[in-house]
């Protein structure tokens, strides 16, 4: 063989290796890219559980709000009927008074 024609083999070669290698990293490359989407599908995940998660704390939100207007709404009732026990025996002797008069 000559020499020109072992040098073009060897060129052949380099470039088919180099041709090899670039294959690989294209397919190393498409495997991280694949891996990137299941990674940006795991962040759109991610983003909508937090999105359910903060509609829930905001109902929950708004039920702690009912339910302390409620609270406060008990108790001024409750405070309405021992103020009208207080003024039970009064009533009664008033009625008391009422029916010794009849």
């Amino acid at each position: 063989m000559s020499h020109k024609h072992t040098a073009v083999e060897e060129a052949r070669s380099d470039i088919r290796e180099h041709a090899q290698a670039t294959v690989g990293d294209l397919g190393t490359l498409a495997q991280e890219v694949s891996g990137g989407n299941e990674l940006r599908d795991m962040l759109i995940r991610a983003a909508k559980q937090t999105a359910t998660l903060d509609s829930s704390i905001k109902e929950a939100q708004q039920s702690l709000t009912v339910s302390q207007s409620a609270a406060v709404r008990l108790s001024q009732k409750v405070d309405n009927i021992n103020e009208q026990w207080k003024s039970l025996p009064k009533t009664i002797d008033v009625v008391r008074v009422a029916s010794a008069d009849m």
